[in-house]
């Protein structure tokens, strides 16, 4: 295997493996570990899928054309705009959760080792100038910090998979669910743990558009992430009872109450610190990266609007939106997360097909019977996943976290 297709299958397994991967146990609580591992493997082949469809649309296109380009070249004017509100909506969506929970984890930190209560709203802003300002000094600074602070997510990730397996229990991972809606109201924020589709016109450039290698990439590197997601799994709901990790969630919502169920584990350091330093880690790779593409984003569309192009105007409509929503919904971090689905399920489930059959069309090529018959359940999960959020939005399914 060469340096470019392991390089383009860590990108993609490190575009997943970020702070939703956080929310995966305090989800999982009420749905145990074999409904969620069944939930992650369906919605992983899926995903590989429907990231396939989408390069092999690209065998007709030059393999420099980005996600707009060829968006407005086979859907047209309306399917290029549908997609860039959903990759800004996306963008909003996740920057607005990486900072509720980074501002949870701000406030559990500064009161565990210096004795300060920090507000929410507080937290959240001290979360926002802080890192935020890291964002506006532009990509070069964010790429050393996410460069170091990569690796240091990935070490104490290992540790603490290691620190957790010794507590382990099979009767833990055999319990079944406390409530059957959970299941339901679980796929929103799994699915969105599998978003790596935006990376696709990246990596079609980089390979020069050579399908088999981008398969490869695709494959191998979306299977990363489910191992790692089993894992992960195993170790935080193999160790904690069932009972007492429900009991901490409605005590302690969002990610401090996952930190304080892992605490409750051992009375030892040897877990709780690494899983905190992993903890701040997974949620500073995610804000920065999500938060820097959004800021370039906005700095492109206000480009032509002189009164809007300078840097500070550009940070105020980059943060100030999330930050609203993490000063009213400070423990909105599932919340978010679920919000974000919507937008991954048009940009990863309904756009690749569509594109798909429509570079078909243009070669003149038929589609296959069987082809054809696997985009139902790919439309099947999509109107679900909207279903759902629309449904939790409103209270007829409960929200988890």
């Amino acid at each position: 295997m060469n340096s470019k297709i392991l390089g383009s299958i860590l990108i993609v397994a490190g575009t997943a493996i970020g702070g939703g991967m956080l929310a995966m146990p305090i989800i999982s609580a009420g749905v145990g570990f074999g409904g969620i591992t069944l939930l992650m493997i369906l919605i992983w082949i899926t995903m590989c899928y429907t990231a396939i469809l989408l390069v092999e649309a690209y065998k007709y296109s030059d393999p420099d054309e980005g996600l707009n380009t060829i968006t407005f070249k086979y859907l047209g004017k309306i399917g290029s705009v549908i997609t860039g509100i959903s990759m800004l909506t996306l963008m909003y969506a996740l920057v607005s959760a990486y900072i509720a929970g980074g501002s949870d984890i701000l406030r559990l930190n500064a009161f565990t080792i210096f004795g300060i209560t920090i507000s929410p709203q507080a937290a959240a802003l001290i979360f926002t100038l802080l890192f935020g300002g890291v964002v506006s000094l532009g990509a070069r600074v964010v790429d050393i910090c996410t460069k170091w602070i990569f690796v240091i997510k990935l070490i104490f990730l290992l540790l603490v998979i290691l620190s957790m397996i010794p507590f382990v229990k099979l009767d833990n991972l055999a319990q079944m669910p406390t409530e059957r809606l959970l299941i339901f109201t679980s796929i929103p924020v799994i699915f969105t743990s599998f978003g790596f589709h935006i990376v696709v016109p990246s990596l079609v450039r980089y390979l020069n558009g050579n399908t088999k290698h981008l398969k490869i990439a695709f494959i191998g590197g979306s299977l990363l992430p489910l191992i790692v997601y089993i894992l992960w799994q195993i170790s935080i709901l193999g160790s904690i009872e069932p009972a007492i990790f429900n009991s901490i969630l409605n005590e302690n919502t969002g990610l401090q109450g996952m930190l304080k169920a892992v605490e409750s584990v051992s009375d030892s350091k040897s877990i709780s610190i690494p899983v905190n330093v992993f903890t701040i880690a997974a949620i500073l790779t995610s804000f920065l990266g999500v938060a820097l593409a959004l800021y370039d984003y906005i700095r492109d569309l206000c480009k032509k609007r002189s009164g809007l192009k300078r840097p500070i105007s550009i940070s105020f409509i980059t943060f100030i939106p999330p930050l609203i929503f993490a000063l009213y919904y400070p423990d909105g971090f599932i919340i978010a997360l679920g919000y974000a689905a919507v937008s991954v399920a048009i940009t990863s489930l309904f756009l690749p097909v569509f594109i798909y059959i429509k570079a078909e069309k243009s070669q003149g090529n038929n589609i296959s019977f069987l082809r054809k018959l696997s985009f139902v359940p790919i439309f099947i999960l999509g109107i679900l996943i909207l279903v759902i959020q629309t449904l939790i939005s409103i209270g007829e399914l409960p929200n988890i976290g």
